[in-house]
């Protein structure tokens, strides 16, 4: 990669056929990558987000991993009594501790724009999804609403079930128009 390149953001899981196609790799040479570390290589073979930087290094290539997939990645294993675990850096760390400084605010914001569903109810990646979007529309104005709502989407759609993309755009879209008016 030449200086100056900016670097491919990947999200925090994807295939290796998908590494592959992000990095511009023949997808051979990343499953030798990872046969020398003894990973999983075959294409549809998932792989973690710090394991695709390793072999896209390995191959030359400079990826980073999308910081609100870190950060919904962070407040999972938070929720899920990983408690002790280290908050990513940069910008997917503010917008983890973000979320969790102002978790109450935002789960009573969200409430109030779910009909018939409290956040308890919500699926653990849908309500984590929408406080990251939702925090990022109240303290990050210089981030394009639409950019928020389909980062949301994406995350839903990946992590989550196939009902979960429309979901968190029904909700964020309400919620867009009630703080970002």
């Amino acid at each position: 990669m030449s200086r100056g390149t900016p670097a491919s953001v990947i999200p925090a899981r994807l295939t290796v056929a998908e590494l592959a196609q992000a990095i511009g790799a023949h997808t051979d040479a990343v499953a030798a990558a990872l046969e020398e570390r003894r990973e999983p290589s075959s294409p549809s073979d998932l792989v973690s987000g710090d394991l695709a930087v390793s072999v896209a290094a390995a191959l030359g290539c400079e990826i980073v991993v999308e910081p609100r997939d870190l950060a919904l990645e962070h407040l999972y294993e938070l929720e899920t009594g990983g408690e002790g675990t280290e908050s990513p850096e940069g910008r997917a760390g503010r917008l983890s501790q973000g979320v969790a400084a102002k978790l109450d605010a935002l789960d009573e914001m969200i409430e109030k724009v779910s009909e018939h569903w409290s956040v308890s109810r919500m699926s653990l990646i849908d309500r984590n999804v929408i406080r990251i979007a939702l925090f990022e529309l109240l303290e990050d104005p210089e981030t394009p609403t639409g950019v928020i709502v389909s980062e949301a989407v994406r995350l839903a759609q990946t992590y989550s079930t196939e009902r979960s993309g429309p979901f968190v755009n029904g909700v964020l879209a309400t919620l867009a128009r009630a703080v970002r008016s």
